[in-house]
């Protein structure tokens, strides 16, 4: 890196990084302005791409999402079965539920008019209305019905009225009725509550939509008050309160995300205040890294912002160890500042560092912005977010700390400096450059042979075992779970889909294991299957009518059969009883229509998967399928690697050629490696994550033997010690940082700190074999 003596001017540099830094100020001030002073993005969705292959499948996942996630679930129960105290209860917990401005509507009983808006809406159609056992009986066996009607009339429980028998003779209305409720559980509606009973036990389920997203932090702010009625309730009337919802996970992941972000960064910044004190002795160091640390931070917040709209919490979780490695340069910096004494000249400091920290740089975003290869929105942003972060810290030495800095350190001795020398010493045994690295690869790579391998999209959320007990409880109760897996059924016309969602219906009912199910064919039967039904019923008035009559000793003929009237999706969409399952039909995406199917519990991925091949649906299920992606990424990262490898190495080759570029590259590979291996003996599965923080063990690492190599370019051997005490502080604060992502409740983060703790140890331990040996410059120069 050859640049003329005369490059580097001061004064403009560090205005024009100071111009930068104010346009930046002021983008700030018109964000907080116009999104707030902290747009930050909760939802875990928001971190998963999109399916841009198939925009129907993308538009059933997000409509089923949307519809699930703002919703709560209460279920109220009390231990003496004391039905009017349970009633009270419930009474009284719904009127608190209703006060609360978490929530937009709380539904704890069913009114007289909506339990009527059933028969109403379907009551003109009842002709052509049948469950399948009835289509079955009037096909083979008509006369059957009669024998059932008279059976109900002698039934004193059936409760037939005369008014109904004259509407609906055969009785087949209340049959189809009863017919559509299967599908809702164990939920019944008794004394206009939705009741479930379990081993005699009856409990009462109470639901309620928020009023706005789950992931709304002025919502989670709002469970506080949610859980002081819950305890008020509980302790007043002695009933137990159980709820379910994707807010109380998004509010735990919000906390937990708050808390590690405090956590980390505030460790990191006590870490690196504490060791520039201890080493600098001086309020000038101190305030220069503070400097370059807000300054990288605050780049980081704002262009993110601009790029993104929002930042998600995920990304701050990983930016606040970010201030670990933003400081690497300034660590450079200062310790040079340091021993050079009172000959300390900023300017040719700056220069002399310039080449270094340069590739350094360079290097870095090479493993940072490798993470933009996934098409995944959230690591995307980790990925800027670091990369700008780390460049703003290396403008901010290279432009104004030569400035700043201008006057000598008052304290000159390099701290620790004989076990420094002494280290360095210890790494010119040729017997040690090899053993040493080639025990820890061979072990490492041993380590690495033994990976298992869980791409599980779940691993991104820390899903609290009180939550999933009490989750696990309300579907045990209710009969229905929210499962994620979907059948997407798509057709050319609604009257052909109609019916492709009834031909799959049928096969799932005749199906083992599958369980409950909704499709939008129960409650909207196809206009074939309504014509067919239509003729059946009007055979069975026209061929029973005569037995009849003698079996139920009617004297009055019976009526005629109603007009056809048909039942369609529009009529339904607009009437109140779609509320509940009309989201199941998406309408009309991209020329064709399209529905979904969902489960009420989970089914087995793999027979649900080869029934849609089967019968020309679509089997759809996020979860699966972002971690199908996680699989495929973590394969192609790998091969990303090795290609960064490369390329790092060629881009070395000129300046400082094959042995030295080769013994740059192998300590941040063998730290890889030895991370990977760690991770692995401690029983975590290895994931997508672990290969993210092989990049950032290569982009650091690599700054660590670059600084050595350097001074064998230079021929200068003054600056040994400091540069060591400078890569030992970068690596000290480097595994604060990322090592307290150790502590993470997140599997995935927990999982990755451990691989960067263990590989960035491992890269500092190894950094000085960059640096060939005295015996051998020393043969170079004679030759």
């Amino acid at each position: 890196m050859h640049l003329p003596s005369n490059w580097f001017k001061p004064r403009q540099f560090a205005l024009s990084w100071l111009l930068i830094i104010l346009g930046l100020v002021g983008l700030f001030v018109y964000q907080a302005n116009t999104k707030g002073v902290l747009p930050v993005e909760t939802n875990i969705l928001a971190l998963l791409p999109d399916n841009q292959q198939d925009k129907v499948a993308q538009q059933a996942f997000d409509t089923i999402a949307n519809t699930m996630s703002d919703k709560v679930v209460f279920v109220v129960s009390q231990k003496q079965n004391d039905n009017k105290k349970l009633i009270n209860a419930v009474e009284q917990f719904s009127f608190g539920l209703k006060e609360l401005p978490l929530f937009d509507s709380v539904t704890a009983t069913v009114s007289k008019d909506q339990q009527q808006a059933w028969g109403q809406y379907y009551f003109p159609a009842r002709a052509q209305l049948l469950t399948e056992k009835q289509q079955q009986q009037l096909t083979s066996a008509p006369e059957q019905q009669v024998q059932l009607v008279l059976q109900a009339l002698y039934n004193p429980f059936s409760g037939v009225t005369g008014v109904e028998l004259e509407n609906d003779p055969f009785l087949l209305f209340r049959d189809y009725l009863s017919g559509l409720t299967k599908s809702s559980g164990n939920i019944k509606i008794e004394n206009g509550y939705l009741t479930a009973t379990v081993d005699d036990h009856k409990y009462i389920v109470i639901t309620a939509d928020l009023a706005g997203s789950s992931y709304q932090l002025s919502l989670q702010q709002q469970l506080p008050d949610l859980t002081a009625l819950e305890q008020s309730i509980q302790k007043q009337f002695s009933i137990d309160v159980q709820h379910t919802g994707v807010i109380f996970y998004a509010a735990h992941g919000t906390e937990s995300a708050k808390g590690e972000i405090s956590t980390i960064g505030l460790g990191s910044l006590i870490g690196i205040l504490v060791l520039v004190l201890v080493v600098y002795r001086s309020a000038m160091p101190l305030a220069l890294a503070l400097l370059s640390i807000t300054t990288g931070l605050f780049c980081a917040y704002v262009l993110t912002i601009a790029l993104f709209g929002s930042i998600h919490l995920f990304s701050l979780v990983f930016g606040a160890s970010l201030i670990g490695v933003s400081i690497d340069y300034a660590f450079h910096f200062l310790t040079d500042r340091l021993n050079a004494g009172t000959k300390w000249n900023s300017v040719e400091g700056i220069k002399q560092l310039f080449p270094a920290i340069t590739l350094g740089l360079i290097t870095s975003l090479i493993g940072y912005l490798g993470m933009l290869i996934a098409p995944f929105p959230g690591l995307q942003q980790l990925s800027l977010f670091s990369a700008i972060g780390l460049t703003a810290a290396y403008f901010t030495v290279v432009c104004w700390y030569p400035l700043l800095a201008r006057k000598p350190s008052n304290y000159h001795v390099i701290p620790a400096q004989r076990a420094l020398s002494q280290w360095l010493l210890v790494w010119q045994q040729p017997l040690l450059r090899l053993v040493l690295p080639l025990s820890l690869l061979v072990a490492a790579v041993f380590g690495v042979t033994q990976a298992k391998y869980d791409d599980d999209i779940r691993q991104l959320q820390a899903l609290p075992q009180a939550l999933q007990q009490q989750e696990r409880e309300i579907k045990s109760i209710t009969g229905v779970g929210g499962s994620q897996q979907l059948l997407l059924v798509r057709d050319n016309s609604e009257e052909g889909l109609l019916q492709k969602l009834e031909t799959i219906s049928h096969e799932l009912d005749q199906e083992q294991g599958f369980g409950g199910f909704q499709s939008i064919s129960r409650y909207v039967p196809s206009q074939k299957t309504q014509q067919a039904n239509y003729q059946l019923v009007n055979g069975l008035y026209q061929g029973q009518a005569n037995t009849y009559q003698k079996v139920i000793q009617q004297k009055q003929a019976l009526a005629k059969l109603q007009p056809y009237h048909a039942l369609t999706i529009e009529s339904f969409l607009a009437s109140p009883i779609s509320e509940t399952v009309g989201f199941l039909w998406l309408g009309k995406i991209d020329n064709v229509f399209a529905s979904v199917i969902t489960f009420n519990q989970e089914v087995d991925s793999a027979a649900l998967s080869e029934f849609a091949q089967n019968n020309g649906a679509t089997y759809l299920n996020k979860a699966e399928e972002i971690s199908t992606l996680f699989a495929q990424y973590r394969q192609r990262i790998t091969e990303l690697l090795l290609m960064a490898y490369l390329a790092i190495f060629l881009l070395l080759l000129p300046r400082y050629k094959v042995k030295q570029a080769f013994l740059i590259v192998l300590p941040p590979f063998i730290a890889g490696c030895a991370g990977l291996a760690v991770t692995i003996l401690t029983g975590v599965p290895l994931n997508l994550f672990n290969l993210l923080a092989l990049m950032l063990i290569l982009g650091i690492g690599i700054d660590y033997t670059l600084f050595f190599a350097e001074q064998n370019k230079q021929g200068d051997h003054s600056h040994r010690e400091s540069t060591l005490l400078a890569i030992s502080l970068s690596a000290l604060t480097t595994i604060l940082s990322f090592g307290l992502l150790a502590l993470s409740e997140t599997q995935a983060i927990h999982s990755f700190g451990i691989t960067v703790l263990t590989g960035i140890i491992v890269a500092w331990l190894l950094a000085p074999l960059s640096q060939l040996p005295q015996y051998h410059l020393h043969n170079r120069r004679e030759k």
